[in-house]
């Protein structure tokens, strides 16, 4: 009996085959007498395209009316690429006659299940199959797993959940993007994508940016006050004494005085010489528990937050630290406790971390005084299908990059720290109290370390403010100073805050606990977020600043606000969205049937389809509330998909001419904004604009006496008629390209084209070669960008609808003749009377005209100098020549050289007497 192990990818392979004492390495697998290693690469079978059912499918446009494409059956095929070899190896393997056993050892997850599912079923083989539960890479755990290996059927659920949550996402995404991009995206937008968690996430992050760019500053003061008692000098903030929040005013805090009534009532306590004025001193002890151990998502949100890193960029450091170098234990986990069976294990890890020098101290601590809070760490009911991520015991190599270096380390602290004792703070409070009003100071100090003498924080620097003396009821004020501030807009979110309402369906938790009971209902899951993420990013729905804040493009805002006026609700809302993925694990669980499940994404999926195709996009702002009077007219100005316009517009110019386009220089105009634009004609220092390259700014705009939107400076995405000319601009008729800092831009702030950067890949862009861009449609042949790995290269700038992109010139083989290059005009193509320029290996068209020309300039081992070049590109013939040479035989022939009609080179031979 031979049996037959399929890991997910190759370094996995290897180290079951290394552990199973199989070293007979094949290119496709590894081979015993009676045990088989082979891999995957990822998912070498993938669902079929709705035209692989009916070719009528593959038009979008033709076929609205067939939607929503529910495929009676999914059917499976090969996905294309280079995998392809290895699923022909793998089918080939398992279905040998000899071969009793298929076993998967992917990834222990929905995902992993599936991935082995679908190449088990796709080749038809009549094998049993079983299952390696692989929770971690050290040999003692691959071991264990292939000795304990279960029969697939106990994973049936799992199976169905896996297939269930892929052919969901199939039937949403394929029907939502094709009704959405059918009926929604308008000329030269987008191409629109629609998903059962990325549409869902989008929407959150739109809300938050809506309530950032609605703001509206306003005005408060704080007051700090100096007093001394004996020989004590302290400061301290002013409060308000019973204080309760004002979910209408927001602005309204206890530390904040808003009304100048309550202003002067307090000036006027403070500057009287009879104030009576005295201080409290007071103490408590605040108890810190320690940490549980992490699960993927607690540790991205903690790794955001102390290095600023991706969700993604953690997720690869965790994976790396599992697969290749056995020190952690399985990543892609939503558990943060252990199973009960572990006692003896955790015990062998903290002992084999005793080897760490950094770590001995506190592992002998752990070791004399024993492990605290096992009853909160091991909990079989709060472990899933996976424990949470803990080291192994296994030291780390010397190679380890940064980032593996940097999480490995904060893995094992958080480990440590989980079996310490508490951390106890001293917090000493003191209160002044002049009449009625209070003033406190608070420090706050560390008084027993316990964990945080492991996981260490900074603790304030305390103020020198001495001991009260024994009496210290008449206390001095010294002095007393109100500042006048402005309210800020709420901070946007960083990754780290958009994972926390990914996992709690949008609900603002501050409570852990209330947190992890949330976490069946969230948006994906650990293992899909960073992606879900990654593809909100990479589809321009959301942007990322340097500093890691995210905040949704006017062109995410606008997809989530026309979806929510169709209606469309339950794709733009996280709760509905989360109620899926409760609903997913339910199936996983085997507390509901896959049929169910999928019977209620059809029914959604049917519903979405049918309001999108039936909306009239005439009437989607119908009744929404007047936003003011018009500027120009007696109109009302009334919001549209687009802009806000006159209720007197009547379009073709004709009517009142008035309009304030919503994505206007970088910011989406909420109408919160525009009503005060409308109505005060100027805002200071505006915030929600974004550079090009992402970064936020603030910018004061006004309306002109002819209702235009205009700015003092210099806005980033228009220059404003401030900077240089560079050019007439080439997607608009009025426009003018200006340099800008940062740019080279439109300053009409209607214009859609985003400009020219001054930085591309490394290499600055000239102002004249900006002025090329624009009035030649392409620049010359520009030789010295770097790419992202460092590397050198050449390519051509063109325009490309409102965007510039890279045109790269022909590529000869790697063996091609490099000759040097000599700068000017080689000769001029007579169809499109464009310039022939050299590279080190053609000579080729040099601007964006139509024309083809790339002449090598070596054709079969004979050099073509710049005057035969330019005969041949000019007279359109060139030879004959004696000198030319096989590729195959070396053998010298004969023969002319000619242009053919798609500008390609070709040869004419004499004829054969």
């Amino acid at each position: 009996m031979v049996s037959v192990v399929i890991a997910e990818k190759p370094s996995v392979a290897a180290d079951i085959a290394k552990v199973l004492g199989i070293n007979n390495k094949k290119d496709t697998h590894y081979e015993s007498e009676d045990v088989i290693v082979t891999w995957a690469i990822g998912h070498l079978v993938g669902l079929k395209n709705p035209d692989d059912y009916d070719p009528k499918w593959k038009d979008w446009y033709k076929t609205i009316d067939d939607l929503p494409i529910i495929p009676s059956q999914f059917e499976y095929k090969p996905n294309s690429g280079s995998t392809k070899k290895q699923l022909t190896a793998i089918k080939k393997l398992i279905t040998r006659k000899d071969v009793k056993e298929v076993v998967n050892a992917c990834d222990a997850a929905r995902e992993g299940e599936l991935i082995f599912r679908e190449i088990y079923e796709f080749s038809k083989t009549k094998a049993e199959s079983s299952r390696m539960w692989l929770q971690s890479m050290t040999d003692k755990s691959i071991l264990e797993a292939w000795n304990k290996r279960e029969s697939s059927e106990n994973f049936q659920d799992l199976a169905d959940a896996a297939r269930s949550r892929s052919e969901a996402d199939w039937i949403i995404g394929m029907n939502g993007s094709r009704i959405a991009n059918s009926r929604l995206k308008r000329r030269n937008e987008k191409t629109i994508s629609l998903g059962r968690v990325q549409t869902a996430t989008l929407a959150m992050i739109v809300d938050k940016e809506i309530s950032i760019l609605e703001h509206i500053p306003k005005p408060f003061w704080q007051l700090n006050g100096t007093f001394n008692a004996g020989d004590a000098v302290w400061s301290a903030k002013w409060e308000r004494q019973g204080h309760k929040d004002d979910p209408d005013r927001p602005e309204y805090k206890k530390n904040r005085i808003v009304d100048l009534e309550e202003k002067e009532k307090i000036e006027a306590i403070l500057s009287d010489p009879n104030t009576n004025t005295s201080t409290e001193q007071s103490e408590r002890l605040i108890n810190e528990k320690p940490p549980l151990n992490y699960d993927l998502t607690t540790l991205q949100k903690d790794a955001n937050n102390l290095w600023s890193w991706s969700a993604r960029r953690t997720l690869r450091a965790a994976q790396a630290l599992y697969e290749s170098y056995k020190l952690t234990t399985y990543p892609r986990t939503d558990s943060r406790h252990l199973p009960e069976d572990m006692k003896e294990e955790i015990n062998e890890t903290i002992q084999s971390l005793s080897k760490i020098p950094e770590y001995s101290p506190f592992v002998k601590k752990l070791q004399s005084e024993g492990l605290q809070n096992s009853e909160i760490n091991f909990n079989n009911s709060k472990v899933s299908d996976h424990f949470a991520i803990i080291p192994t015991g296994k030291l780390p190599p010397t190679n380890l990059s940064g980032d593996e270096e940097k999480l490995f380390n904060h893995i094992v602290r958080q480990f440590l720290s989980s079996w310490y004792p508490k951390a106890v703070w001293r917090e000493e409070k003191r209160v002044t109290t002049a009449n009625s009003e209070h003033f406190i100071h608070r420090v706050r100090k560390l008084d027993t370390p316990g964990w945080r003498a492991i996981m260490t924080k900074k603790e304030p620097i305390p103020d020198e403010w001495n001991k009260l003396p024994s009496n210290p009821a008449a206390t001095d004020i010294v002095n007393h100073e109100f500042s006048e501030e402005l309210t800020k807009p709420p901070n946007r979110l960083k990754e780290a805050g958009l994972l926390r309402l990914m996992e709690t369906a949008g609900k603002m938790i501050d409570d852990d606990e209330f947190a992890e009971a949330m976490k069946e209902k969230g948006l994906g899951t650990p293992a899909t977020r960073a992606d879900t993420i990654e593809k909100l990013l990479t589809r321009e729905y959301i942007n990322r600043a340097k500093n890691g804040s995210i905040s949704a493009t006017p062109y995410g805002i606008r997809l989530i606000e026309i979806l929510r006026r169709i209606p469309v609700e339950w794709i733009t809302s996280a709760e509905l969205t989360g109620e899926m993925e409760s609903n997913l694990i339910s199936v996983q669980n085997g507390k509901m049937k896959a049929s169910r499940y999928m019977q209620s994404v059809i029914e959604r999926t049917t519903e979405m389809v049918e309001k999108i195709r039936s909306h009239d996009g005439t009437k989607l702002f119908e009744g929404s509330d007047n936003i003011g009077s018009c500027l120009l007219c007696d109109g009302e100005i009334l919001p549209t998909r687009q802009s806000y316009i006159c209720s007197n517009n009547k379009g073709r110019d004709e009517g009142c001419s008035f309009i304030l386009w919503k994505d206007s220089s970088g910011r989406w105009f909420d109408e919160v904004t525009v009503r005060r634009l409308v109505k005060s004609k100027r805002i200071e220092n505006l915030h929600g604009f974004f550079t090009r390259s992402g970064e936020p700014y603030t910018a004061t705009i006004y309306l002109t006496d002819s209702g235009q939107l205009k700015f003092e400076g210099q806005a980033a995405n228009s220059s404003d008629g401030s900077g240089d000319k560079v050019a007439d601009c080439p997607k608009c008729d009025h426009g003018t390209i200006r340099e800008t800092p940062s740019s080279y831009a439109c300053d009409n702030d209607d214009c859609k084209f985003r400009g020219i950067s001054k930085e591309m890949c490394k290499r600055e862009i000239s102002k004249e070669e900006a002025h090329e861009i624009c009035t030649a449609g392409k620049s010359k042949l520009i030789e010295d960008f770097i790419s992202r790995r460092g590397s050198p290269f050449s390519a051509f700038l063109v325009l490309d609808g409102n965007k510039i992109s890279y045109e790269f010139p022909p590529r000869a083989a790697p063996d091609a003749k490099k000759f040097p290059v000599v700068e000017g005009i080689v000769a001029l193509c007579p169809t499109h009377n464009t310039e022939i320029v050299e590279t080190e290996t053609h000579y080729t068209s040099n601007n964006k005209s139509g024309c083809k020309i790339h002449l090598l300039r070596e054709i079969s081992k004979r050099e073509i100098t710049r005057d035969e070049a330019k005969k041949l590109i000019e007279e359109n013939t060139l030879g004959p020549f004696q000198d030319f040479k096989s590729k195959k035989t070396g053998n010298p022939f004969a023969a002319s050289l000619y242009l053919k009609k798609n500008e390609s080179v070709g040869y004419r031979f004499a004829k054969k007497e």
